[in-house]
């Protein structure tokens, strides 16, 4: 990521698309997993503002909001502190250098930040080793395009994916019960681009009778 983000941080929710890009991730990520997550512990890994934090606030414990760029993560605690939520906080950190803890979250989730990341593989199983057994790890991103989504591409390191790769990169996480489809279309004057999501579950075999099968 780069300090472009930096700059756009205030401004960030004021694009409607945008929110409801995040909101749609959202509900998808609501309709596939659990009906009850009173009892998650999440990360949103590269929040940004935390349009799609918020959107699990009042359905889950806790909340941490991980992102790059300082100023976004300074946003994303004023809302929380505006409107009270004491169980959302966020962090600066950068999956390219830094680690995650181990066995922390009963949900992941992270929404269009993936194509920023240098290697797709190694931050799959970095979030991957931060998920508790049976936890969910959902991702939505952009499908290959031909480097036109973003007007800029500086901190951009992939034009999009190829989903049977991503789907690989899940397997050799040991990630199981993947479910992968399309999520929406996203429609720019110069083109039209698809992105995909993808969900599944950090299952080890000694936890195979307590497994809960994405619905």
């Amino acid at each position: 990521m780069n300090n472009r983000f930096e700059t756009l941080a205030k401004a960030w929710d004021s694009n409607p698309n945008r929110v409801q890009g995040a909101m749609t991730f959202v509900d998808k990520v609501k309709e596939l997993l659990p009906k009850d997550l009173s009892a998650f512990d999440v990360l949103d890994y590269g929040c940004g503002t935390g349009l799609v934090s918020f959107g699990f606030a009042n359905d889950v414990k806790s909340i941490l909001g991980l992102d790059n760029a300082k100023a976004m993560v300074e946003v994303y605690n004023q809302k929380a502190n505006t409107i009270g939520m004491k169980n959302i906080k966020g962090e600066i950190h950068n999956i390219n250098d830094e680690d995650l803890k181990e066995n922390k979250f009963d949900l992941i989730v992270t929404n269009m930040t993936m194509h920023h990341i240098k290697n797709t593989s190694e931050f799959i199983k970095k979030l991957t080793f931060a998920l508790k057994d049976n936890g969910y790890l959902c991702i939505a991103d952009l499908k290959t395009e031909d480097g036109t989504f973003h007007s800029d591409n500086t901190g951009v390191e992939h034009f999009g994916f190829n989903t049977d790769e991503i789907k690989t990169h899940f397997t050799n996480a040991g990630l199981k019960n993947i479910k992968l489809n399309l999520l929406e279309a996203i429609y720019k004057p110069q083109n039209d681009y698809e992105v995909f999501y993808i969900i599944a579950q950090k299952w080890k075999e000694k936890n195979e009778k307590n497994n809960t099968n994405i619905t």
